[in-house]
């Protein structure tokens, strides 16, 4: 459909990546979507395609070329950056080493307490982000039905808590997007170095891959 509309672009984005996507049931890895698209986008059209998710390094924008992608979403990895915006304290997280991939889980709790009071609502089946684990996942994840209840209730403290950790920056209730590849990140920098950084190393990966036909 996108094709058929005359799109510049393409971005495949998997399930590897933070912020707003495909609930984890009906979403796929970024290689193999990514891989896919690709094929799909070269039959008729020259219309790049980038890859997403889980990409914060020059072995993952290499990786997604390796695969015919014309480059990479870098989210995560420029979201820790000092232009980007947000709390300070929400990006500070992306850095510390005790958040590896197996910290990010991918939910549909912040939807569903946002969508309780914010318009318009994000819609199924894209009401679910990419996160850094915390207190509000951790209490709701595999409970819609009391957090269903509890946005219902007289109170609305649930709600009420979360708009307050947002405006505080507390990630411990608030979500931080992160995607898969946080842990290949240590540091919140200028994106004119990141890029120029990912750029060398992606050329280094590709040289060397090179040589494998020898």
């Amino acid at each position: 459909q996108a094709l058929q509309a005359g799109v510049d672009g393409i971005i495949a984005q998997g399930g590897e990546a933070g912020g707003h996507g495909l609930r984890s049931d009906v979403a796929n890895g970024t290689l193999a979507l990514a891989a896919r698209l690709v094929t799909l986008a070269s039959r008729d059209t020259n219309i790049p395609v980038l890859a997403a998710g889980g990409i914060v390094d020059g072995r993952g924008v290499a990786a997604a070329l390796a695969l015919g992608c014309g480059g990479a979403v870098l989210g995560t990895r420029l979201w820790a950056s000092n232009e980007a915006l947000g709390h300070a304290s929400f990006r500070k997280q992306l850095t510390l080493p005790s958040n590896e991939a197996d910290q990010v889980v991918r939910t549909t709790v912040i939807d569903h307490i946002v969508n309780s009071y914010s318009e318009p609502p994000w819609p199924y089946p894209y009401d679910s982000v990419g996160m850094l684990r915390n207190d509000t996942s951790q209490t709701w994840e595999g409970r819609p039905a009391d957090l269903e209840a509890a946005l219902a209730s007289n109170s609305d403290s649930v709600a009420s808590k979360y708009k307050k950790a947002i405006a505080e920056g507390d990630p411990n209730i608030a979500a931080v997007y992160s995607g898969q590849g946080v842990g290949g990140i240590d540091a919140i920098e200028p994106v004119f170095g990141i890029i120029q950084r990912i750029d060398e190393e992606a050329i280094v990966v590709v040289n060397a891959l090179s040589r494998l036909r020898h």
